[in-house]
């Protein structure tokens, strides 16, 4: 067990849980949205606000969380709770704040929420409020930082907190532009593009591979460290031109955000070379996680092969942010968090997440017509539902309380 597992299941095993329970109603969220195709839903649900509460609520209490508390793991000094108790109230009122706002995302979307006389975007409001909270962990991470000695998961994890807050300029962009006399989607549609592509490609890459290095040694690889973390968040700041339409791309815009991917896949294989030959590989589990990123890797490189596919196209989009959340992603925080526990659960989830992947494969419109289901609204409803179910099972499992 690394060190910074065994402060986790010390100081910050509620807020794990807390985290699981997100993504329960997240994913609950999310079979709404699905259901929502086949039936009528109430006239006070709409499906844009149900998707954005279903995916706010992945992003700011299930992906984010998880991943700070490793990384305050790995600077708090052995044995100090004072310290872990200072990162605990942050992301208490980091996790509380994500709450509130899913109601407001699910009743009223981005739009006002009118209270008295005045109208206001509660649910933004909210979102800034958690975008602050990462400041809040930035200081006090970066101040425990300066006495940690470096390692390649400390490395990783500063190159993804600066993701992490770079990631928050483009949603800070898209309130000020709601507030501007500017109209012009294209912009609101870039800056959302801008902080998922950060987020997903930057954050979440970087500070999980940060996670699944942790207590690892270095990889054995023929160039410097740099290689590790420096294409991967410089390209993820490059590539939302591939979240637009490609028909209103500039020359340019094209090349950069080509030129984006190629560091992304640069640096991603070089990671997942180096964990093919670690003890992490060894697990089934693992090399599910691992075949999760090669996935990922794959689908990348098809966006650069003259074959016509857009990642903007709604089917491959809604397959790829899933693969990259609910796959590896999600995949390889359960592992990190059990790494030699809950093996009928960490199955289950896999089952379950393969599922959801091969129903929205069907959807993507790349999928062969004949192995079409009639239905498929069905199914993607029943699939949604499934991931839902393993993830209940560890939250409810009384061991879970100590991992």
């Amino acid at each position: 067990m690394s060190a910074a597992l065994q402060v986790i299941r010390s100081e910050f095993t509620v807020i794990w849980r807390v985290s699981l329970f997100s993504f329960v109603i997240a994913g609950l969220t999310g079979f709404i949205y699905r259901y929502g195709f086949i039936m009528p839903l109430p006239g006070w649900l709409h499906l844009d606000n149900i998707r954005h509460a279903h995916s706010h609520l992945m992003l700011f209490n299930w992906i984010t969380p998880p991943i700070l508390v490793w990384m305050a793991a790995s600077v708090i000094p052995a044995g100090n709770s004072r310290v872990a108790g200072r990162f605990k109230i942050c992301l208490y009122a980091m996790m509380i704040t994500g709450f509130l706002s899913w109601p407001f995302f699910l009743l009223y979307g981005y739009r006002a929420v009118p209270i008295g006389s005045a109208s206001l975007p509660i649910a933004a409001m909210l979102s800034g409020l958690v975008m602050i909270t990462w400041y809040w962990f930035a200081i006090l991470y970066y101040r425990e930082r300066r006495g940690v000695e470096k390692s390649l998961s400390v490395v990783l994890f500063d190159a993804a907190l600066v993701s992490l807050l770079v990631s928050s300029l483009g949603a800070w962009g898209v309130s000020v532009y709601q507030f501007s006399s500017l109209e012009s989607p294209l912009i609101a549609k870039a800056l959302t593009s801008f902080f998922l592509s950060v987020f997903t490609e930057g954050w979440l890459m970087l500070g999980l591979l940060g996670i699944l290095w942790s207590g690892r040694e270095k990889p054995r690889i023929p160039v410097k460290e740099g290689w590790l973390w420096i294409p991967v968040l410089f390209g993820s700041m490059l590539i939302f031109p591939f979240s637009l339409d490609q028909s209103i791309l500039t020359t340019p815009m094209h090349y950069s955000a080509k030129a984006g991917l190629l560091l992304i896949i640069a640096g991603l294989a070089i990671h997942l070379s180096g964990l093919m030959r670690s003890p992490f590989a060894s697990s089934g589990i693992g090399r599910v996680t691992l075949l999760l990123l090669c996935l990922k890797i794959l689908f990348l490189a098809g966006a650069l092969l003259p074959t016509g596919i857009w990642p903007a196209e709604h089917g491959l989009r809604i397959l790829y942010l899933h693969l990259v959340l609910l796959g590896f992603g999600s995949t390889g925080l359960i592992v990190a968090f059990y790494p030699d526990t809950k093996k009928a659960a960490k199955w289950s989830y896999v089952a379950s997440m393969t599922a959801v992947l091969i129903t929205l494969g069907m959807f993507s419109g790349y999928w062969p017509r004949t192995l079409i289901p009639e239905h498929l609204v069905y199914w993607l409803a029943i699939a949604a539902l499934l991931p839902v179910l393993p993830v209940a099972w560890f939250l409810a499992d009384s061991k879970t309380w100590h991992f």
